[in-house]
């Protein structure tokens, strides 16, 4: 089989809304989109993982993959920051960066923003954006732009940095972000395989993601 992997090591933006590929033309490939802020500082080595996936859908209330279900899935981004040098903090207060993974359940999600003044994609949505999870700050922002779609059956990574100035006027700033899609088996459910495969692939393509040595 054939594998496609869109690979992307620089901050990158599309003009158009742009839906993903018809998969079926991919022989069954996955696609793996990465970016990250040039400017931001990847060496501080702790970073801080929620025990569980958040599901974005059409209700009103978030919901989660939690315990064996979240698992493949989370332990696949501990091993790959373990390699890159990071340790993973127990309380998110002594970590340096967070790492937020949602999958995108049953809708279509645009994404446009040319800088962190514009609104977010993800406004209003329920969770851990905006309810103070991370911290003091007003509201997420990437420091570089973009325009693209999410798809069902994706799975979003967002790297967000702790050490940023907090306060009710300041805003989080995503310094990593991945997009995993065609993740999807012909019953439509995730393959976890594949998933997994993609997580690897997204730290393959993101070279610049290592910790100081200590």
């Amino acid at each position: 089989m054939k594998k496609l992997v869109f690979i992307i090591l620089a901050v990158f933006a599309f003009v158009a809304c742009e839906k993903d590929p018809d998969l079926s033309k991919l022989d069954n490939d996955y696609l793996v989109f990465t970016t990250y802020d040039k400017k931001a500082n990847f060496a501080p080595n702790m970073y801080y993982l929620p025990d569980s996936v958040m599901i974005i859908g059409d209700k009103e209330k978030p919901e989660y993959w939690k315990g064996e279900q979240a698992a493949p899935i989370l332990d696949a981004f501990k091993t790959n920051m373990t390699k890159r040098g990071y340790t993973l903090a127990t309380d998110r207060t002594d970590a340096d960066f967070g790492l937020q993974v949602s999958y995108i359940a049953s809708t279509y999600y645009f994404a446009g923003y040319n800088n962190y003044d514009n609104p977010y994609w993800w406004w209003g949505y329920p969770g851990y954006w905006g309810s103070g999870y991370w911290g003091n700050w007003s509201n997420w922002y990437y420091p570089y732009p973009v325009v693209y779609s999410y798809s069902t059956g994706a799975i979003l990574t967002e790297m967000v940095n702790l050490n940023a100035e907090q306060g009710n006027d300041k805003n989080l700033p995503i310094v990593w972000n991945a997009y995993l899609g065609g993740l999807l088996t012909g019953s439509n459910k995730l393959d976890m395989t594949l998933t997994v495969r993609g997580i690897n692939q997204a730290f393959v393509q993101s070279p610049y993601l290592k910790a100081a040595a200590n």
